[in-house]
């Protein structure tokens, strides 16, 4: 007669392997969801970093004033600077101004747009203080017309300050990065 081997797990052997997985997703998944976060974070300071630099640099060149402004609907057929004081996180504008220095806003007859800042969705927010509030402006000498005012911008997410970035644009036009445990998230 011949004897069948009867191949495969037992219930308390995948049950055990169950409660082992268990175990070990449980510790994994905070730390990749932190680490997730952690990326949203970066990606969106280098963005803005790179941003602000690409503004200094088109001043500097095209031997105009250069502004930054935020933008309640960036992606509109004409887009407009506004949207929610010291909130960045709908979009923003750079455009390059034709000299008429007194309106401080995109207007596309006369204006050249350089580039569009799409709307943050990752559950990180932007907010800046009363010296970025609706703009940062940039002469032609790479300084910032700010009025000698220093501009900053808070990038966080949930987690609060500890874990959220800032920028500072001194009056020379330089920006600075400060990475975690920052002062505030509202600037």
């Amino acid at each position: 007669m011949k004897q069948f081997h009867n191949r495969g797990f037992t219930l308390p052997e995948i049950i055990i392997t169950l409660g082992i997985v268990a175990i070990v997703l449980s510790m994994a998944v905070p730390a990749v969801s932190s680490t997730i976060k952690d990326n949203r974070l970066a990606t969106t300071l280098n963005l803005l970093i790179t941003d602000v630099h690409v503004a200094r640099s088109e001043a500097a060149k095209r031997g105009v004033r250069v502004i930054l402004c935020r933008s309640a609907n960036p992606n509109a057929a004409t887009p407009s600077c506004g949207g929610t004081t010291k909130d960045w996180t709908s979009g923003y504008l750079i455009f390059a101004d034709d000299g008429n220095y007194t309106n401080n806003t995109y207007d596309a007859g006369t204006d050249t747009l350089l580039r569009l800042g799409q709307p943050i969705t990752s559950g990180v927010e932007l907010h800046t203080n009363a010296t970025w509030n609706n703009n940062l402006e940039f002469n032609f000498s790479g300084s910032t017309n700010e009025g000698g005012s220093t501009a900053l911008m808070s990038i966080c997410d949930d987690r609060g300050r500890h874990k959220g970035r800032q920028i500072i644009v001194g009056p020379n036009g330089i920006p600075k990065t400060i990475y975690a445990d920052i002062s505030t998230c509202d600037p």
